[in-house]
């Protein structure tokens, strides 16, 4: 009898570590001045949004999630499902942690522990400069036009397109540069949308063999296959 409760001790264990094992994506965070409400863990596709995993907040700041994933990929915190109360991040298997306030759910939130959200978060700041920058020509020019100044229309659209060839530049160069890691077909597909295929290209020539095989390496090569 003891040996049987032994045996039976022994492979519930077992099955309680490959459980554990399973569990290689790990969030830890807080939402400074949340009391009550239901966040939820959202794993985001081109045309879809899987629930992973959801908590229940009552009276406390801090949550938690555990999920398996398979490789890196484009994941979301929400509160309540509200679009307004959505933090959007990339992260590869591992342990993060994302802190933000309730009032300011998405602007400031910090994340912290993924190398591919770091990665793009340095991408993105240099780029916001430029789209910054189109946002007031695109101002200007309409009260350009709106006076019917049609050489400064022309210059304003001129610099306008040298932005976009300077952002387009600037991303080709820091994909290339990271060819090692997912961020870069993803940079390639989600911040280059009117980039040529041409350019491209010579993102996905760069990478290596896994990020290649990669769900974002896939996705662009399906994408230059159509344009190219």
């Amino acid at each position: 009898m003891k040996i049987c409760i032994y045996f039976i001790t022994a492979a519930l264990f077992c099955i309680s570590c490959t459980e554990h094992k399973k569990n290689n994506f790990n969030i830890q965070g807080k939402v400074f001045g949340l009391k009550k409400g239901t966040l939820y863990l959202e794993k985001i596709d081109l045309d879809t949004i899987q629930i992973l995993d959801s908590i229940s907040i009552y009276g406390k700041e801090t949550f938690s999630f555990s999920s398996n994933i398979d490789e890196a990929n484009l994941f979301s915190i929400s509160l309540n499902k509200s679009p307004n109360k959505k933090i959007i991040f990339l992260s590869e298997p591992g342990t993060i942690n994302i802190e933000t306030t309730l009032n300011q759910f998405f602007a400031k939130a910090k994340i912290t522990g993924s190398k591919q959200q770091d990665l793009l978060a340095e991408h993105d700041r240099y780029t916001k400069e430029i789209q910054y920058e189109n946002l007031n020509l695109i101002r200007d020019r309409f009260l350009a036009q709106k006076d019917g100044d049609l050489k400064k229309t022309n210059e304003i659209n001129n610099k306008y397109n040298q932005n976009l060839k300077r952002s387009y530049l600037f991303s080709a160069n820091f994909a290339i540069n990271n060819n090692k890691n997912m961020v870069a077909p993803y940079i390639a597909m989600t911040r280059m949308e009117n980039a040529t295929p041409k350019l491209k290209k010579q993102i996905y020539d760069a990478l290596t063999i896994e990020v290649k095989q990669s769900k974002y390496g896939i996705l662009l090569k399906k994408e230059l296959d159509l344009t190219l």
